[in-house]
């Protein structure tokens, strides 16, 4: 079960989400004809994420604050069993995916927060040469690198400072130095979240 007691790593965590949130606003207010994002837009959520144990706790608090019929039906979806030769022919949405929307925004990951948005990494191989990215849909009347540096998230100082506070938080809590899926964190959230109601009953 999450510990109840704020870390200074999972302090740490919120406020690097709350400045990433705070980038997402600048970027739309300052090119709001260039981002297309919107409520039921769920083009950047067919892929297969893993998060960290601090990112699994983000998302337990969102569990943790839906409704009985909310986390019953999330349970129900997350509970059914994946059909192997499915997925390996067609693209799989993520597993919080309902009807076109996260039913677990407020608590996604911070590579969700940031997917579609202008990004710098070095990671990044272009066939021009730069290292910026973003969603196709995007930025299509303007070259991405004519975007101002303050409306680009840099990737890799963002994954170095998240590695750092998961660090920092797995020795805290004694949990394992691994990643996990994202259905694996949301069911045992739903498991502890279970587990507390009968404490409470």
């Amino acid at each position: 079960m999450w510990g109840h007691g704020m870390t200074d790593a999972y302090h740490s965590y919120q406020h690097l989400v709350a400045r990433v949130e705070a980038l997402a606003r600048h970027i739309r207010q300052r090119y709001p004809t260039q981002v297309t994002c919107h409520a039921g837009c769920d083009a950047c959520c067919y892929q297969q994420f893993t998060i960290f144990p601090i990112e699994a706790r983000h998302l337990a608090q969102a569990v943790a604050r839906l409704s009985t019929d909310q986390r019953l039906r999330l349970r129900q979806r997350l509970e059914q069993p994946d059909n192997a030769l499915h997925m390996v022919t067609h693209t799989q949405p993520c597993v919080l995916l309902e009807d076109g929307r996260c039913s677990l925004y407020d608590g996604r990951p911070l590579i969700c927060r940031m997917q579609g948005l202008p990004l710098f990494s070095r990671m990044i191989t272009r066939p021009d040469g730069r290292q910026r990215d973003c969603c196709p849909l995007n930025f299509t009347d303007m070259a991405l690198e004519d975007v101002d540096t303050q409306a680009v998230y840099n990737l890799d100082l963002v994954n170095q400072t998240l590695a750092a506070m998961h660090h920092l938080y797995v020795q805290a809590h004694g949990l394992p130095d691994q990643r996990v899926s994202i259905r694996q964190a949301v069911l045992q959230a739903l498991a502890d979240d279970a587990a507390t109601d009968e404490d409470v009953l």
